[in-house]
């Protein structure tokens, strides 16, 4: 048990006194900040920028109902939509010139109606860029709701009164634990169960992979032989998978430490945002212990590839079926926050 303890010392202050140590602590809650909330950021500073719309309707009517519907403001107040229209002659007569402005960054896109929009519901839109699925989306939603209007309107109905009545129901959602109802919204569910998964899906693999080079590297400079002439194999193996684990668990410890810091200044600077983050105690229990298991599991799989092979080129072909073994459940894990009471 002694010749353990010093294999798990010396793994454990080997590891934390490294500089990767050092730089994946700092890096590590940034990173995964930005995988997480980096898309929808960035998507929130390009719907601040005005986009430019020609319109050009043969319909003759619908120009004023577009402008009305599409009336969404960015955050400095300024419309996100400005339409201007062209004729329908005019733009036959010049449609390649408008269609070069497009490409020139002239204007974002011509938005087409046909003159027979009530019956077909075609709306051609132009653009220099069709992967944006939010705006094709929004304008799409917007067209149907004026489209949908209109007809009701020739057929006699009230659009207005119709839209009255067929308000969406306010869904809420309470998640009942040990009896008691608890308001529990899908954001906050599906965004902590995220965050947690990415962390132990990157740590597992990060630390395994450790146990293995660190394996090699024994191997390769001959430490091994020496080590197990004063221990066995086994005490070296718990020692070495001990060691990197303790790493783990206080880099989890330090993250936890930085998380709380960041909940606590966000909260006070924006109150709204705590009703966001809840995360009971059980959830982090949970957490430490599927830490645990899944990395002696992982690890000890890492530690028999690195002592199958000579040198990391070997390693990275034998790690292969281990790694997928990590990440089949990591995208499986996707429908099981779907519904995660099935078997």
């Amino acid at each position: 048990m002694k010749k353990t303890i010093k294999i798990i010392k010396r793994e454990f202050l080997t590891k934390v006194s490294s500089k990767g140590f050092l730089i994946g602590t700092v890096l590590g809650p940034i990173l995964m900040i930005g995988l997480l909330l980096g898309p929808a950021y960035f998507m929130n500073m390009s719907q601040d920028n005005a986009m430019t719309i020609q319109l050009v309707d043969y319909s003759r009517n619908l120009a004023e109902n577009v402008r009305e519907t599409f009336s969404d403001t960015l955050t400095n107040g300024q419309p996100r939509f400005v339409f201007s229209q062209i004729q329908p002659e005019t733009y036959e007569r010049d449609r390649d010139l408008y269609r070069g402005d497009i490409e020139k960054g002239g204007v974002d896109a011509i938005l087409v109606i046909p003159e027979d929009i009530l019956q077909n519901g075609s709306v051609s839109y132009l653009s220099k860029s069709v992967s944006d699925i939010d705006l094709i989306q929004r304008l799409q939603n917007g067209l149907s709701e004026i489209i949908n209007a209109r007809r009701l309107q020739n057929a006699g109905y009230d659009p207005s009164l119709i839209k009255e009545l067929t308000q969406k129901v306010d869904f809420r959602t309470i998640k009942v634990v040990k009896g008691e109802e608890k308001a529990r919204g899908f954001d906050q569910e599906f965004l902590s169960s995220m965050i947690f998964l990415f962390i132990l899906y990157m740590t597992i693999i990060v630390y395994g992979s450790s146990i293995m080079r660190g394996v090699i590297e024994e191997k390769s400079s001959r430490i091994v032989e020496v080590l197990l002439s004063s221990t066995n194999s086994f005490e070296l193996m718990m020692g070495k998978l001990l060691g990197v684990g303790s790493v783990g668990l206080v880099q989890y410890i330090i993250w936890a430490g930085m998380g709380m810091a960041a909940v606590f200044m966000a909260t006070n600077s924006m109150p709204g945002i705590a009703q966001y983050i809840n995360v009971s105690p059980a959830v982090l229990f949970y957490f430490v212990l599927f830490f645990v298991v899944g990395f002696f599991t992982f690890s000890t799989l890492y530690a028999a590839v690195g002592a199958m092979c000579s040198d990391m080129q070997d390693a990275q072909s034998f790690s292969t079926p281990v790694t997928l073994l990590i990440v089949i459940p990591f995208f499986i894990s996707f429908a099981v926050i779907k519904d995660p009471t099935t078997t």
